[in-house]
């Protein structure tokens, strides 16, 4: 029996927020062009993957997520052996959620470049090495490719190409969503929607007019231009999330967005005090407090 036969690994895949998130237009295939600044936070999800025999499994600890040919890290399991030539073997993934799905924080992505990795490190490298590998990470999504090595990186084209930046101290985060998920498919038709009537994609907000995204490389600077292309078209339909983004800087948050196509709004403080402090002001937000879906969590960024 092979090491493979009997090794388990269990990994924590973590989550990402989007410190600027620009798109560009529709490419071929039906991708979108994008350019973001991509940053991990410190929620995560907890995968353990075991090879088997037969094929792909994939459990998950949230019953709202398929499990099947619909989830990404089947997705990803799937393709990767088949380019590693494994073909009577399979692998056995329990995911346990920590990143709440349909937030924009790349939760599903995560798993799936965990599953990349778990892969290599069970049956041997992808041929090609690190381009196969990326190649792999872009078919499965835009966020998928910086998952791969976190941390903090410009992205731009369908979000293979990279710049990887520094990261300096660790900044307190504030997550909110509230008790709905945003389908990202339905965010880019809406978008592109807009985007052919004419709409603007510009906000004009409280978040500290346009600065040098090149700020970022202190604990505390705040995001470029601080601006996601998807929040009109998110905001026009659930101006709530409007509402919870002016009230995390009403708490304090020198910086708060919505994170990817996702319901969920981030806040970038620059103490765990006043972070902290802004979790009781959330609570009385009628739409977080009422519903049993409802995710406030502390995180922070890291390198």
């Amino acid at each position: 029996m092979s090491n493979s036969d009997q090794q388990e690994l269990t990994l924590r895949v973590f989550a990402k927020i989007n410190l600027s998130l620009r798109i560009l237009g529709r490419i071929e295939g039906g991708y979108h062009s994008i350019e973001t600044i991509f940053q991990n936070i410190s929620l995560c999800d907890r995968l353990s993957i075991r090879p088997v025999e037969g094929e792909v499994r994939v459990t998950c600890s949230d019953p709202s997520i398929p499990e099947g040919p619909e989830n990404l890290a089947y997705r990803a399991a799937s393709v990767c052996l088949e380019m590693l030539g494994v073909r009577d073997r399979g692998v056995e993934i329990h995911i346990g959620k920590g990143i709440p799905a349909g937030a924009g924080l790349g939760g599903g992505s995560a798993d799936a470049a965990g599953t990349i990795l778990a892969c290599e490190r069970l049956f041997g490298d992808l041929p090609g090495g690190d381009s196969t590998r990326y190649a792999l990470a872009a078919s499965l999504g835009a966020d998928v490719p910086f998952l791969l090595s976190g941390g903090r990186a410009l992205a731009w084209g369908i979000g293979e190409r990279m710049l990887h930046l520094p990261v300096s101290g660790a900044t307190p985060v504030l997550l909110a969503m509230p008790g709905f998920s945003i389908s990202t498919s339905w965010a880019y038709r809406a978008l592109d929607i807009s985007q052919a009537e004419g709409h603007s994609t510009e906000i004009m907000d409280v978040n500290g007019g346009p600065l040098d995204w090149m700020e970022l490389t202190g604990p505390h600077g705040p995001v470029g231009s601080l601006v996601n292309d998807f929040e009109p078209v998110v905001f026009a339909h659930h101006p709530e999330l409007r509402e919870l983004k002016h009230s995390l800087f009403e708490a304090g948050a020198r910086v708060a967005l919505l994170s990817g196509s996702g319901s969920g709004i981030y806040g970038l403080f620059d103490d765990e005090a006043t972070r902290d402090r802004a979790i009781e002001a959330l609570a009385d937000i009628e739409d977080l407090t009422l519903s049993p879906a409802a995710f406030v969590d502390k995180a922070c960024i890291f390198d």
